[in-house]
C-alpha cells in the first residue's frame, strides 16, 4: 500500500499492537500542497513491536506520525534510517525500544541530498545503551562526506538516558570528521531531562547550527560545541546540571542564555570556552580546536558551584589558548567559588558591560570590564531569578565592542530602548519562551 501512494494519499493504522519484522520501506514523494501522510488512527494507539519498523529512503514530503515503537535493534545498529531523503516530517511518535543491546542509535537521518527533514514532537525515552538518541548525519552528492541540510529539530522529549559513561549523548549534529561542514540544522524548544549517558546531552559536530530556546535540566552533561565553526546559542535554559556548556571553535555566538544550579567542574564547568589542542577544526577525529573569536553576550549565569565563566583548561592536551574572546553585558552571581576563571589566559580578551555580584570572587575578569553592583533578583513565578523593579541592571548594556546588535532576550521578547545587562530584558506583555516542562514537548504537547 504505502509503495504505490500518491502525493495526498492518507494511510492509517488501526489503534493497536503490532509485531513486525523486515523494515517498512517508505520512497515515495508526496509535494508540498500534498504530503502523503502515514499515521497511527489515535496518537500513540498503534504500538509496532518485533524487531523493526521504518526505513525512509529517497523519500519527500512524507509525514510519519503518531506511532508507538517499541521494537528492537540490532547490536550497533540503527533503529530507524531516514536516508537521502528531503522533507520528511517524523512527529508525534514515541520511541520507546526494546534495549538490549551495548550500543545503538535509534534514529538517523543520513545519506546523499539529505535535508529540510523535521523532527519534532517526540517521546525518546529509556535507553540504556551506548550511542544517541538521535544524529544528523549526511553525505555529499559525490559519495564524500556531508551533513544533511537545514533539518529542523523541536519540540521533543529527550528523556532518561542511562547508561552513566562517555558514550551517550542524546543528540549529535555531524561527527569528528564532519565538523567543518555546515548544516545549518535548527535546535529548538526540546526538553532534556535525566540525561546522563555522556558528559556531552547534546554534541555539535558540524558548523553553522542553531541551539535556541531549549531546556536542560537535571542532568549529569552539557550543551557542547565539540567541532564546528559559527553557531549560535540562544535562548536557552540549563537548571541544576552538572554541566553548563562547553564550547570549541570559531566565531560562535552565546547569547541571552540562562544557566542556574551548575555544579560541575573542569570540563562541565558552567560555561567553559577551552584552549586546545588544534588552532583550526582539522576533521581528523578527536582533535579539540581552540575557542577564538566567540562572543559571549547578554547571558545571566546565577547561582552555580563553584565556577561561572572559566576561560581555558589546565589541561595539558589542550595547550593552545583561547584567543580573541569578547564577553560582554552579562550577569554573573554567585555565593561560592570564583565568577571569572581563567584556568589558560587567553590570548586576546576583551570586555565590556558586565555586572558581577555575590560573595564569590570576580577572579580573572579585568577591571575595567564590569561593576559590582546588586542585581536585585527576585524568584519569579517561572521559578527563574529575574531583576526587580528598580535594579541597576536596567538601561546599563555598555555599546558592544564587537558591534553586536542583539534585537530579543530570552523570553524572545524585543529589546527596545536602552538595552539591560543579562538574559532578561524588562518587557511588557507574556514571554513568548520560557523554560519547558514535559507537557510543553513531545506527541501530546499542543
Amino acid at each position: 500500500m504505502i509503495a504505490s501512494a500518491i502525493p495526498g494519499d492518507r494511510i492509517e493504522l488501526a489503534d493497536g499492537t503490532y509485531t513486525n519484522t523486515p523494515p517498512i520501506k517508505v520512497s515515495v514523494q508526496g509535494t508540498e500542497q500534498a504530503p502523503i501522510v502515514i499515521t497511527a488512527q489515535t496518537v500513540g494507539r498503534a504500538t509496532i513491536g518485533g524487531s523493526s519498523s521504518f526505513l525512509v529512503q529517497g523519500a519527500s514530503h512524507v509525514i510519519l506520525r503518531g506511532f508507538k515503537l517499541t521494537h528492537g535493534v540490532a547490536e550497533g545498529g540503527v533503529a530507524l534510517r531516514i536516508v537521502g531523503s528531503t522533507h520528511v516530517r517524523f512527529t508525534r511518535n514515541e520511541l520507546a525500544l526494546k534495549d538490549t543491546t551495548s550500543i545503538s542509535t535509534w534514529l538517523r537521518l543520513e545519506g546523499a541530498g539529505s535535508g529540510y527533514n523535521r523532527i519534532d514532537h517526540n517521546h525518546f525515552h529509556d535507553k540504556t545503551s551506548s550511542n544517541v538518541f538521535l544524529a544528523v548525519y549526511g553525505d555529499a552528492p559525490d559519495g564524500s562526506l556531508g551533513m544533511s541540510q537545514h533539518d529542523r529539530i523541536d519540540h521533543n522529549y529527550f528523556h532518561k538516558l542511562t547508561l552513566d559513561e562517555e558514550g551517550g549523548e542524546c543528540l549529535r549534529i555531524g561527527d569528528s570528521k564532519r565538523g567543518p561542514i555546515s548544516a545549518h540544522t535548527l535546535v529548538e524548544a526540546n526538553l532534556f531531562e535525566e540525561c546522563n549517558g555522556d558528559p556531552e546531552v547534546i554534541s555539535n559536530k558540524s558548523s553553522e547550527n542553531v541551539f535556541r530556546g531549549n531546556t536542560l535540566r537535571n542532568n549529569k552533561g552539557s550543551l557542547v560545541l565539540r567541532h564546528g565553526n559559527k553557531t549560535v546559542v540562544d535562548g536557552n535554559f540549563i537548571l541544576n546540571n552538572a554541566g553548563g556548556m562547553r564550547i570549541y571553535g570559531h566565531d560562535h555566538l552565546i547569547t541571552n542564555n540562562y544557566i542556574e544550579g551548575s555544579t560541575g567542574t573542569g570540563a562541565q564547568g558552567t560555561l567553559l570556552l577551552s584552549s586546545g589542542c588544534t588552532e583550526e577544526d582539522t576533521g581528523l577525529g578527536t582533535d579539540c580546536s581552540v575557542a577564538a573569536r566567540v562572543t559571549v553576550a547578554f547571558n545571566t549565569l546565577v547561582g552555580n558551584n563553584p565556577t561561572h565563566l572559566v576561560i581555558g583548561s589546565s589541561d595539558s592536551r589542550r595547550p593552545i589558548p583561547a584567543r580573541d574572546l569578547r564577553v560582554e553585558n552579562n550577569l554573573i552571581v554567585g555565593e561560592q567559588g570564583t565568577l571569572v576563571d581563567f584556568e589558560r589566559a587567553p590570548d586576546g580578551f576583551t570586555a565590556a558591560g558586565n555586572i558581577l555580584w555575590g560573595a564569590a570572587s570576580p577572579g580573572d575578569m579585568p577591571s575595567n570590564g564590569y561593576v559590582r553592583v546588586d542585581p536585585r533578583l527576585v524568584r519569579a513565578g517561572d521559578g527563574l531569578m529575574r531583576p526587580s523593579a528598580g535594579s541597576p541592571v536596567a538601561g546599563a548594556a555598555r555599546p558592544s565592542p564587537s558591534g553586536l546588535q542583539l534585537t530579543t532576550d530570552m523570553d524572545a521578547q524585543v529589546r527596545t530602548g536602552a538595552l539591560d545587562v543579562g538574559a532578561d530584558q524588562a518587557a511588557s506583555g507574556p514571554a513568548l519562551r520560557r523554560p519547558l516542562t514535559p507537557a510543553d514537548v513531545g506527541p501530546h504537547a499542543p
